[in-house]
């Protein structure tokens, strides 16, 4: 499932609330189960999966890690200052 843009996710929401306006006043169960599984949908839709935004942010990170934006590298290697003493005795 592709992101949503905030414009559209606030019109998933209006069209679910619609759907539940709906149901609550039909009266055959069947057209009312429908309009509830529409409105589920159009609400997950709206918000996405915390799955979904998982895989965006690890997807985001991975590319970050191999791209940096700022030309800076990712990983430094640190060296150890050895004691004079340890050279000496070599």
């Amino acid at each position: 499932m592709a992101p949503v843009l905030s414009g559209q996710s606030e019109e998933l929401k209006r069209r679910a609330a619609d759907c539940l306006a709906l149901a609550r006043a039909t009266s055959d169960p069947y057209t009312r189960l429908s309009l509830l599984t529409m409105a589920q949908r159009l609400h997950t839709m709206a918000n996405g999966s915390a799955v979904e935004f998982d895989s965006i942010l690890r997807n985001f990170n991975d590319e970050q890690l191999m791209h940096p934006s700022d030309g800076k590298p990712v990983m430094q290697q640190q060296q150890q200052i050895q004691s004079k003493k340890d050279d000496e005795t070599n």
